[in-house]
């Protein structure tokens, strides 16, 4: 019976063509370490992307959960601190791009925690989060190391474990050729958090 990891080989040694969405529970369905291994033994920097998918997917659950949620549990101080961490590292992105606009947004924001139903519906509005989101992905796109099928549909998995942009490229830095401190928010979702930055504040909630 072929399974998605036996398609993703095929599909990585040139035999069979798939849609790169096809590809999107691809590490929820072969988490465990050999798989992990084997499915990213196509690309340059597979031990490295090895040792994030598998810290990632380590990090986390699957049980009762459509996407991977964390499992580490923190204090509210040590949540903060992460956030305070991950705003930083997105204001000195924007620093570094020239975006000046959102390079004050970033730097003038006041840390303020809450509950996850405060915060529903902000991630739908339009508003600075989703502007750096935008700002980082392009940059992201402009600097993959290989521009293949086989990389997007690669970039499709990761994204597919939690649903997350900011963790796909995590993991998938060694094949980004771009300076940006993704690891500041994987020490952020880690612990649980969700951030929202706002014209004057970056409001932090738990999952």
């Amino acid at each position: 019976m072929s399974t998605l990891l036996n398609d993703w080989c095929i599909f990585c040694e040139g035999k069979a063509y798939f849609d790169k969405s096809h590809f999107l529970a691809l590490f929820k369905v072969h988490s465990s370490l050999p798989e992990i291994t084997k499915a990213l033994s196509y690309f340059p920097q597979a031990d490295s992307l090895v040792l994030r998918v598998n810290e990632v997917i380590q990090a986390g659950t699957l049980e009762d959960n459509l996407y991977l949620c964390s499992t580490i549990e923190s204090s509210d101080f040590e949540l903060l601190q992460k956030a305070k961490l991950w705003l930083q590292a997105q204001a000195s992105f924007c620093k570094a791009l020239g975006d000046d606009e959102l390079y004050r947004i970033c730097q003038r924001a006041k840390l303020l925690y809450g509950s996850k139903d405060q915060f529903n519906d902000y991630d739908k509005l339009a508003v600075p989060s989703n502007w750096v989101l935008e700002l980082v992905g392009d940059q992201v796109r402009d600097c993959m190391l290989l521009n293949t099928e086989q990389e997007y549909a690669l970039f499709e998995a990761l994204y597919g474990v939690a649903a997350d942009y900011y963790l796909a490229w995590y993991m998938g830095q060694p094949l980004i050729k771009l300076d940006f401190d993704f690891r500041s928010y994987f020490d952020f979702w880690r612990l649980g958090g969700i951030g929202y930055l706002s014209k004057d504040k970056f409001f932090v909630c738990r999952r």
